[in-house]
């Protein structure tokens, strides 16, 4: 099953064309969908996406060049389709931020699915008393679910994974998406949701009556359902569905299954300034190996592999395996087959720094083949050709960056399922001993309150139906604070002394843990002696920050009438993905300068220490004098005291005792914005579910206080760094350290293309006729044609994104004028007309020396842009021309 969808400009309402040509329906930017829910409920419907950007607002999105209306949501994402479709996706999610919320669920495409008739038990997992309607046992039950995480019978199991097929037939835990309509069983509602399903033999379950064991297929807890309106000021008009058994024709979709994989921990290193004691000298070989291998394309192309083939988890029967195929693929021409079909990868210089460790894109399976032929045939010469010499030379240019701000470190990662027989503190790692202490995290990783050790207990939860072990998955506790404050009064009952407490925070509160599919890194604890010891450390309640409350989701109805606004209002809210990037870089600095000062106080000279209390103070007297400007800025209250705390001991004679006190002033001023900023981010986390927002102008409000920037946090993401130079660092932050010592070894790479001449001997025999010639050097002149426009809409798109005007003044002169969307007016997109003035940019304005100042006329009326939109391109423009 496959739905395609068009794409559309909401604020041009107009299709988006991939040759430029709206005269052309077949380049219209369209994509295709597989196995979708939306599918199921709409399988006859044609559906698009709209575009937004940052500046749209919500009456863009009532634009379709069809006239269809706005659906769905997943965060930037917008699914249009027919009006009367609304119906349905009413019924669907009568609470209208569900559509936002939970869009992804509808749009998420699936490996396999299938649409039967089921024995579904619903099971409440919000409680311990596992209500189940009277089928099983209810502690039974209870131990069997978790937030959004069920069971599903072996046979179902087999069926929708098409195991049986499969050569590797082991068992694993499915990332699954369900749902019916109200005439496809004994509930009568629309009901959808997601979660995670552990194959498990349910014909061994302890049913209440012996005389009424039905068959189950599935078990789903409460918390898998979603889209209620229990909100709703005047009651709900779709409750949540009652725990029982149901006989249910419903789809059912696989989306992924458990697997063990890779994660970078180069999050955490900012929080542990003694935890990197434990890695210096493994990124210092890095960076020796890498220097010395980077100028031989050979040696380059080998760790190529190597990388490759580590992230992929080969294992050496698999590298065997592929090694075979691909001689064999060499042998008989279909290596070559398969190069014809190769493309270009856009020459881009920047690859997105992302701290998941996910697989290579599908497009480079084939480079890697191409470079592990070359390699096997010992010929080495493709790997001196200019395709595969610029895909090596970003490999080490991203190499470089990676060993530099530690990405190349990495735990194992798996996706997480829940036990009940594990208590607050432990942990299932299949692959690791039984009592061995194992460091555990998820990302993303806030602060230091994230990394959990914990002690290994090897549990019946991690076992298939087989006997043998879950691949792909990590058994945690989800202990919450009351049934463990119940266990630990049972023990005190039996005069059994413990020394346990209930935590201010539990360990799946401190990881943000549920079971829809979340995976966390883990490494033996033994391994990391340093790291382990200072987050034992950092997380003894006196040490640990406050937790991070997590605020009930806040829907859209008004209080008072029950009304909700326009779903293109509540779409426009959701949409916002720049808020979590800026908090989270102000913690990640946060966090960094507070790690600063425990380097400092533990291994600095006193002249460090000394000039750091130098700029410090000098910065905070800056802000002292900022609040006798003209227009004052005031220093928040919450922060006052410690700031001036800092600046009268940096002005006192500077013993080591006073020197210490100003650095532990600053510490925990840093502390507090760190907590207040991880309070802010899980506001903007929850975005796309609730309508409360962060208070942005409080986190602009605190980069003041901060003396200076941490540059590596946006430097890392520049297309340039470590082609002629590293990242630069101004402080001594964990990080920063590190790239002090990577940039020791970085030079740039001295790889190098050999004309393609030098390869005209592999081709003597080959005969062409003019013809065919003819035909390559058009197909070579028509790539060159739209390569060199893509390269050119790249660097237009870093300082002029958004949709651009070509004007066209009475004497045939054409200009195109950009940035439309920075200036915000309103008009722009419909007028017919323009007066145009150019002039002089302002000084501020670097890229460009002539704006566009214009008046539209709309409607009889005049409307002035503010500084107007910049020129970038005009043909024989004169002044006399307006």
């Amino acid at each position: 099953m496959t739905l395609e969808f068009k794409h559309f400009d909401t604020r041009l309402n107009q299709w988006i064309y991939t040759d430029g040509d709206t005269k052309n329906p077949h380049s219209i930017l369209t994509e295709k969908l597989d196995n979708t829910l939306l599918e199921f409920y709409f399988p006859d419907q044609q559906f698009s996406f709209g575009h937004i950007d940052e500046h749209s607002n919500a009456e863009d999105l009532r634009n379709h060049p069809d006239g269809h209306t706005l659906l769905l949501s997943s965060k930037t994402r917008l699914l249009y389709g027919q009006p009367e479709c609304l119906e349905v996706i009413n019924k669907l999610c009568p609470d209208r931020k569900d559509r936002g919320a939970y869009g992804s669920i509808f749009l998420g495409g699936c490996k396999n699915s299938l649409y039967e008739e089921l024995n579904i038990l619903v099971v409440d997992d919000s409680q311990e008393i596992g209500e189940n309607g009277g089928i099983i046992n209810r502690e039974e039950a209870f131990k069997l679910v978790g937030d959004c995480y069920g069971q599903i019978s072996t046979e179902l199991y087999d069926k929708l994974t098409k195991r049986e097929e499969q050569s590797d037939k082991s068992y694993r835990v499915i990332q699954h998406r369900f749902g019916w309509a109200e005439t496809s069983g004994e509930d009568t509602k629309y009901r959808f949701g997601k979660g995670t399903l552990r194959p498990h033999k349910l014909d061994n379950l302890e049913y209440i009556n012996p005389n009424n064991k039905p068959k189950i297929d599935i078990l789903l807890p409460l918390s898998s359902f979603k889209g209620t309106d229990k909100d709703c000021p005047g009651g709900p008009s779709k409750p949540q569905i009652q725990p029982g058994l149901y006989r249910q024709k419903i789809w059912l979709g696989e989306k992924s299954q458990s697997e063990r994989g890779k994660t970078a921990i180069s999050q955490l290193l900012a929080s542990f300034p003694q935890g990197i004691k434990d890695f210096t000298e493994e990124l210092e070989a890095q960076s020796k190996k890498l220097a010395e291998m980077q100028s031989d394309p050979r040696k380059v192309a080998q760790l190529y592999c190597d990388k490759y083939e580590k992230r992929k988890a080969f294992t050496e029967e698999q590298k065997a395996s592929l090694q075979q195929t691909i001689t064999e693929q060499v042998a008989d021409g279909t290596l070559v087959k398969q190069l014809e079909l190769l493309t270009w990868n856009k020459e881009r210089e920047e690859v997105q720094i992302n701290d998941e460790l996910d697989e290579f894109p599908k497009e480079d399976l084939l480079t890697y083949r191409l470079i592990k032929a070359d390699l096997i045939s010992g010929h080495n010469q493709l790997l001196e050709t200019e395709k595969v010499r610029k895909e090596l030379s970003r490999f080490v240019q991203n190499e470089w960056r990676d060993i530099a701000i530690g990405r190349t470190l990495t735990f194992d990662r798996a996706m997480i399922i829940p036990s009940k027989e594990l208590k607050n503190g432990e942990i299932c790692v299949p692959w690791f001993d039984n009592g061995e202490k194992v460091l555990n995290f998820r990302s993303p990783f806030l602060n230091s309150n994230g990394l959990c050790v914990s002690t290994n207990k090897l549990v019946e939860d991690r076992l298939s139906p087989d006997g043998t072990n879950l691949k792909g998955i990590i058994v945690v506790n989800d202990e919450d604070h009351k049934r463990i404050a119940q266990r630990i009064a049972a023990l005190q009952a039996q005069g059994i002394d413990t020394r346990e407490i209930n935590p201010a925070e539990t360990e799946s509160e401190r990881q943000g843990r549920d079971f829809d599919g979340d995976c966390i890194g883990v490494a033996r604890a033994s391994l990391y002696p340093n790291l382990t010891a200072e987050a034992e450390y950092r997380n003894q309640p006196e040490n640990a920050y406050a937790p991070t409350v997590k605020l009930k989701k806040q829907s859209f109805y008004d209080p008072s009438n029950g009304t909700q606004p326009p779903f293109e209002e509540i779409a426009i809210h959701m949409s916002d993905s720049i808020s979590v990037g800026v908090i989270n870089n102000q913690v990640t600095a946060l966090e960094a300068l507070e790690s600063e000062i425990e380097i400092l106080k533990i291994y600095g000279t006193p002249e460090q220490k000394s000039e750091y209390l130098d700029k410090v103070a000098n910065h905070y007297q800056g802000l002292f004098e900022a609040e006798n400007y003209q227009k004052p800025k005031p220093i928040r209250e919450e922060y006052r005291p410690y700031i001036q705390d800092f600046v009268t001991l940096a002005q006192a004679p500077r013993t080591p005792e006073i020197i210490q006190q100003a650095m532990e002033t600053n510490r925990q001023m840093y502390r507090i914005m760190i907590e207040e900023g991880c309070y802010q981010n899980q506001i903007a986390v929850d975005l796309f579910k609730s309508s409360k927002t962060p208070e942005m102008g409080l986190i602009r409000e605190n980069n003041r206080y901060l003396y200076r920037e941490v540059p590596y946090i946006k430097d890392k993401k520049l297309r340039t760094i470590y082609l002629d130079e590293g990242i630069k660092t101004t402080g001594y932050s964990p990080v920063e350290l590190l790239i002090n010592q990577t940039n020791k070894y970085f030079q740039s790479s001295q790889l190098e293309s050999r004309p393609i001449v030098q390869f005209q001997d592999l081709f003597r025999g080959v005969e062409f006729t003019p013809q065919q010639r003819l035909e390559a050097v058009a197909a070579k002149f028509e790539f060159d044609r739209f390569f060199n426009a893509a390269v050119r809409m790249d660097i237009k798109r870093e300082t002029e994104p958004g949709p651009s005007a070509i004007i066209q003044t009475t004497q045939g002169t054409q200009i195109e004028v950009t940035n439309l969307t920075r200036y915000r007016h309103p008009l722009i997109w419909k007028a017919q007309t323009i007066n145009l003035k150019l002039d002089s940019a302002p000084a501020w304005e670097r890229s460009h020396t002539i704006i566009a100042v214009a008046q539209i006329n709309n409607e009889l009326q005049q409307f002035e842009i503010k500084h107007a939109t910049k020129i970038v391109n005009f043909k024989n423009v004169k002044k006399e021309d307006y």
